[in-house]
């Protein structure tokens, strides 16, 4: 039986864990490779991996998956902030306390 991981920034490896995901974190896609390297020799069948930690990599894990049906490495998206104006924060602020929206000036 293959297990399951997820390689993680230090950010979103909280939130996998919290799911009981067994998690791995790299700081940047360098160390993602280090870890890969790792994982590749033990009985992972599926490694989800932060779409940013990826970048820059293909042709070294071609050839570390090269001749290799498992893991199968799955990226998925970096979560993005979203990030609103000072003055749209201000607005669900007083929308958010008095009740009303108010415009400003």
């Amino acid at each position: 039986m293959h297990r399951i991981a997820v390689l993680a920034d230090q950010e979103t490896a909280t939130g996998f864990r919290l799911a009981g995901v067994e998690v791995f974190e790299a700081a940047d896609a360098q160390e993602a490779l280090e870890v890969l390297r790792r994982l590749v020799t033990q009985d992972y069948g599926l490694i989800a991996v932060n779409e940013t930690l990826l970048e820059g990599t293909e042709e070294e894990r071609q050839r570390l998956l090269r001749g290799r049906d498992l893991p199968i490495l799955v990226p998925y998206p970096a979560p993005k902030p979203q990030l609103e104006s000072g003055e749209a924060y201000i607005q669900r602020l007083v929308k958010e306390n008095i009740g009303f929206y108010v415009k400003l000036k």
